[in-house]
């Protein structure tokens, strides 16, 4: 390395273990302003006039004064003329500082600027330079000292969300997952794109080559480096925030920017033996425990949340590069889902392993088969997993893969109601008014004769009390028989065609709000598919998401996903035997005795909502003409 004599200015070059003693200067760069390796050299007057030239003065009179006869300085001891010169010397950056007997940081905007709002604390190369060195001393543009970082580490901590005891001294930078690493870049920039990824490397005990032009190709280089050393899964646990674009799709983030809300992401112990993963030409080869949704998968991570619960793990949203092809393993990360979603160990601990190929560079798609919606205004919905029990929705010959678009169709009512990228059953909003049941229905439409279609309901009830009680139920087609016969009866006697789906739907809502009761299971009735709804999902902000379980016998688990997508790292404990009380419950079974003179007083309606038909029958006719008209 090269340092300058802080006596002489003398420039000398130092090789191994006979590098002496030395400090470094941390900085900010200001343009037009920096002394270069040959500036110095070359000397001028007019060099002397700049403010980069008094900046390096004053730091060498600062170690001077510590007793220190050299200094490192990244703006005149290394010749950037010199491409190897560069890369020997942003490799080893890291090592340098934390090599050095003490590091002046000097503020320049201080104290124009307050402290925390200085420009050092935002700059993408500053990040190592606070962290690397033993010791640590603030300056302001006038070199009196602003206090040591471990004098200042609260401070600085909750400007840049490090940890103090980091910051003293007191942890291993080892220990830090890789995802609270990326967070703390989150923030900051750099001049070049590519210095993003380039000032990070030492912070991640990586090396790699310059390519000056490659732009943000960079940080997928930096990550892929990380990746070759490391089994930390919280690399990839990003988000898919306003700093990713709707059309990348890979494993890998874009930027350290996508993950400014990963901080609370850790490694945890594999339940197994933790299996290797590596680069190919088709992306990440990784092993993995999957779950199955009805359109796409999740792969489950050794990921979960520092204040989570501990059998909670980190899953992320995948759909296959072809998805007319079940039995690909060829995956692109989901455009859709913005976070990773926790699942219990109870939901995930007995999924089928696969050998996945997950795209770790960006592939530009024309003519993409996924369509993206915008946000969706709703409150209530339900994701839709399917248990490899179930075996009526998998491929023949292939355990656990779900038959998708190649075995069947979904259909709902309302339409439109059923997002076929996220699996997400999208309740529609209270209408207000008299209307305290939201609802919506599926059906599978089976593609081959030899199977039976059927339908999944779901529905939320709002009580007098404010509370609402979720319900579901799962029929085969056979059990709606009779709404077909009274369809068909009306066509023949001249009546205009009506919706079949339509008409099962209103059929479900009138009989689930007659019974106004929680219902939280349910299964067909030659049991060969069971439903189940699980716990909380805060998948998106202001709305109730539940996990629901397709299943092909009653004691398989359901997803209980927790855990908050938001990464706040608060957890949702309720149990599921408690989301309706024993006060709510009454509510509901005296709604129409005890609690109707109390309603008409507080203006609150108690009849049936909107919609509704009266239902008799008899005279399928008349019924029949009065469902085709309820919506």
């Amino acid at each position: 390395m090269r340092l300058l004599n802080t006596e002489s200015l003398e420039l000398r070059e130092f090789h191994g273990t006979a590098v002496p003693p030395y400090a470094t200067l941390s900085h900010t760069w200001v343009d037009g302003e920096e002394i270069s390796f040959r500036d110095f050299v070359d000397l001028s007057p007019s060099t002397k006039t700049k403010s980069g030239y008094r900046k390096i003065r004053g730091a060498c009179k600062i170690a001077r004064q510590d007793g220190i006869d050299w200094i490192w300085i990244d703006t005149n001891c290394i010749d950037k003329a010199s491409s190897a010169e560069l890369t020997e010397a942003i490799n080893s950056m890291y090592n340098w500082y934390r090599g050095s007997r003490i590091c002046y940081a000097y503020l320049a905007d201080v104290p124009r600027h307050p402290f925390r709002k200085s420009k050092w604390f935002r700059r993408g190369w500053t990040l190592q330079e606070l962290i690397a060195p033993r010791r640590l001393v603030f300056y302001s543009n006038s070199w009196v000292k602003i206090g040591d970082r471990s004098d200042l580490a609260g401070d600085i901590s909750a400007i840049t969300g490090i940890e103090e005891p980091l910051l003293r001294g007191g942890a291993d930078l080892h220990t830090v997952s890789i995802a609270k690493k990326m967070s703390w870049a989150a923030r900051r920039e750099t001049t070049r794109v590519e210095d993003i990824a380039y000032c990070l490397l030492g912070l991640f005990d990586v090396n790699m080559p310059l390519l000056y032009g490659e732009g943000s190709k960079a940080f997928i280089r930096l990550q892929e480096e990380i990746i070759k050393t490391s089994n930390d899964h919280t690399i990839f646990c990003w988000s898919r925030n306003g700093s990713v674009s709707t059309e990348w799709t890979n494993m890998l983030a874009p930027s350290p920017a996508a993950f400014i809300d990963a901080g609370d992401y850790v490694p945890i112990d594999a339940w197994d033996s933790p299996m290797p993963y590596s680069l190919t030409n088709l992306g990440l080869s990784i092993y993995l425990p999957v779950v199955y949704t009805l359109t796409q998968l999740f792969v489950v991570l050794d990921a979960g949340l520092l204040q989570g619960r501990p059998d909670m793990r980190a899953c992320i949203a995948m759909q296959r590069t072809n998805p007319r092809r079940s039995g690909s393993n060829i995956l692109d990360r989901s455009r859709v889902l913005r976070n990773p979603i926790m699942l219990s160990k109870e939901a995930t601990d007995t999924r089928e392993r696969l050998n996945l190929f997950i795209r770790s560079r960006h592939v530009p798609r024309l003519g993409s088969p996924y369509k993206l919606h915008g946000p969706p205004i709703f409150k209530h919905g339900v994701l839709l997993f399917v248990d490899p029990t179930a075996k009526r929705l998998l491929s023949t010959g292939k355990r656990g893969a779900p038959l998708g678009a190649v075995g069947y169709d979904i259909e709902t009512h309302p339409d439109g109601i059923f997002d076929e990228n996220t699996a997400l059953l999208k309740l529609p909003a209270f209408d207000g008014g008299s209307s305290f049941l939201t609802s919506g229905l599926l059906r599978i439409c089976f593609k081959s004769p030899q199977d039976t279609d059927f339908y999944v309901f779901f529905a939320v009830i709002w009580t007098l009390g404010g509370k609402e009680v979720w319900h579901c139920s799962v029929h085969s087609a056979e059990d709606f028989r009779f709404i077909k016969l009274v369809i068909q009866e009306f066509v023949d006697e001249g009546g205009a065609p009506v919706d079949e789906e339509e008409l099962i739907h209103n059929y479900l809502r009138k009989e689930v709000w007659e019974n106004r009761c929680k219902q939280l299971t349910a299964h067909t009735s030659d049991e060969s598919l069971f439903v189940s709804i699980g716990g909380t999902m805060n998948l998106i902000p202001g709305s109730d998401i539940r996990a629901a379980m397709l299943s092909g016998k009653s004691e398989s688990p359901y997803s209980v996903p927790v855990s908050a997508t938001d990464i706040s790292g608060v957890v949702d404990e309720t149990d599921d035997d408690e989301y309706v009380e024993e006060s709510d419950e009454e509510e509901l079974e005296d709604w129409d005795s005890s609690n109707e003179e109390e309603s008409q007083s507080s203006g609150v309606l108690t009849e049936e909502p909107k919609g509704f038909p009266r239902w008799d029958i008899q005279s399928s006719a008349e019924n029949s003409q009065a469902l085709s008209s309820t919506s």
